[in-house]
């Protein structure tokens, strides 16, 4: 017998085949798909089996998938075969172990019993009780995800190596245990440590647990807003106490929050959001004015009608937070309006499905090209897999894409019926809160979930000021997070889920004849069964 490792269970039917076979391997010399050439070994089963050297290549293995390592290493081949005792007579001088041949076919059989084991030099096999189904977790990923003060920094927090630092051969002393939810592996000859190293895993580290999340939303309408309205004095909020964490509880639920008693100061829209974060600077500046002057470079700074929006599409991070806060408004109009978006996106869902379909396949181009700068995104109207929404109306841009022919302007038209559901969804009486600020008093809200806007006001009979920053996603995202003990303490948020609330304000203003099920918001992700004649390009830009 010819010796070859490691050991390979060969099928009987293919013993018995007469035939030359390619024989796959995970030695990397045996593999193309590794760069190495492709080794034949001839089986001739009525005589005697042939084999070809070759210098294998040792790898490692993450997730079952293979890696190249980097070490070469000279081997002979051995294949051990479960062939019939009557072959074994007849080739006189094969030696042949049925019981070897069984124990390798199968390399989890010997551990089915135990809850830790040593798969192969690859993985560690995890079961019971700890995992009802057996998990097996990759050597490689382990060293490398050890987060101990030897491989991370204590300070920095960052790590002290490289992946592909990690030697694809990695010993391990004993069998691993798990104590109090936590998995010990000690690693012989460490390259890191220079001798053994003691890692340990949180069980909760290798199972694919969801994150804990927030406090629930609140989808909101006009009623809603006006009895959940939340006003925190300056001082309160610039302290960071309390008054700060029920303000931002309140930005994180309702993404609308005011502010009074703030100092006319040009300075007191930074202190607001240095408790945030670090201010997002844009072309307009670490913060700017919106005051009514002639040729604006935005109709933000003009008296017209605003409609409802977000600000900044045309850019590839538009701003989460926008703060304004009010130095003067003596002119008569121009309140403030603010609608929730994720109430609309959430609604719109649960209607008929091609109008959700619509919204999230059609990416519409937002532009900003005026005075120097030369901004532009593509969005569509709705983003089903991060539950968020994109309306700008105002930013749209007029030269979008062609609709020229027969089946593109159907798709157009039917979008246009979604889209303007949608306004409605937004712009309705009973879904519009409206407030005109007052000197000495600022609103926060999250520009990526409320859309503003503003009624138009007369210039000539008084001043209109107010100074806005904004506050990047990813500051107000780490503040949230990091703070989530606190906020969470203060409350869990809504005690509905969003798709309760969806369904209950579906049925108090009668907005789509049933209630819709989890089936059908599958087929809006999946999208409806459209004719042929009706398809078109839907990475179409308008």
């Amino acid at each position: 017998m010819v010796n070859m490792a490691p050991m390979t269970g060969v099928p009987r039917s293919l013993l018995h085949s007469h035939k030359n076979h390619n024989l796959c391997s995970g030695v990397y010399g045996l593999s193309r798909a590794f760069g190495g050439s492709s080794a034949t070994v001839s089986l001739s089963f009525q005589y005697g089996m042939k084999s070809q050297s070759y210098r294998p290549r040792h790898f490692s293995t993450i997730k079952r998938r293979f890696v190249p390592g980097f070490k070469d290493q000279s081997g002979s081949t051995r294949i051990s075969s479960n062939i019939k005792r009557t072959l074994a007579s007849q080739a006189g001088s094969s030696e042949v172990s049925e019981d070897n041949a069984d124990t390798h076919s199968d390399p989890t059989k010997v551990a089915e019993d135990q809850p830790i084991s040593l798969d192969n030099q690859f993985t560690i096999r995890i079961g019971g009780p700890y995992y009802e189904t057996p998990i097996f977790v990759g050597r490689h990923w382990l060293r490398d995800s050890c987060e101990c003060s030897i491989c991370v920094d204590p300070d920095s927090g960052q790590k002290n190596f490289g992946t592909c630092d990690v030697p694809t051969e990695l010993p391990i002393e004993g069998i691993p245990k798990i104590e109090d939810g936590v998995l010990e592996v000690i690693w012989e000859n460490d390259f890191l440590s220079s001798g053994n190293h003691i890692s340990r895993y949180p069980l909760s580290m290798l199972r694919k647990e969801l994150p804990d999340p927030l406090p629930t939303r609140t989808l909101w309408d006009k009623a809603t807003f006006e009895k959940d309205r939340l006003s925190i004095d300056y001082s309160e909020w610039t302290a960071g106490g309390e008054g700060f964490l029920s303000g931002l509880l309140r930005l994180h639920t309702h993404g609308l929050l005011f502010l009074h008693n703030v100092p006319s100061s040009e300075e007191s829209v930074i202190s607001i959001a240095n408790q945030i974060g670090n201010l997002q600077e844009t072309f307009y500046g670490r913060t700017w004015d919106v005051r009514s002057k002639p040729k604006a470079e935005n109709i933000a700074y003009t008296s017209s009608f605003l409609g409802l929006h977000q600000d900044l599409l045309y850019m590839r991070d538009p701003p989460r937070i926008q703060i304004l806060h009010c130095l003067e408004n003596s002119c008569e109009g121009g309140e403030s309006m603010f609608s929730d978006g994720l109430r609309a996106s959430n609604l719109i869902k649960v209607g008929p499905e091609q109008f959700a379909y619509r919204l999230c396949r059609l990416p519409l181009r937002y532009r900003y090209n005026k005075h120097g700068h030369h901004y532009q995104m593509h969005h569509p109207v709705l983003n089903l897999k991060e539950d968020s929404f994109f309306w700008s109306p105002p930013f749209q841009a007029s030269n979008g894409g062609s609709f020229h022919n027969m089946d593109s302007n159907e798709f157009y038209r039917s979008w246009l019926e979604a889209a303007t559901e949608f306004r409605r969804l937004l712009e309705d009486e009973q879904w519009v809160y409206q407030y005109k600020l007052q000197p000495g008093e600022c609103v926060i809200f999250d520009n990526l979930r409320v859309a503003h806007g503003r009624r138009k006001f007369d210039a000539a009979s008084g001043n209109r000021w107010l100074k806005g920053a904004y506050i990047a996603n990813d500051v107000f995202k780490s503040k949230c997070i990091t703070m989530k003990p606190q906020l969470k303490a203060l409350g869990m948020g809504n005690e509905f889920p969003l798709r309760e609330q969806t369904n209950r304000l579906n049925d108090e203003y009668k907005l789509w004849e049933k209630r819709k099920t989890k089936s059908h918001l599958l087929n809006v992700l999946r999208g409806p069964k459209l004719k042929k004649k009706t398809k078109m390009n839907e990475n179409q830009a308008v």
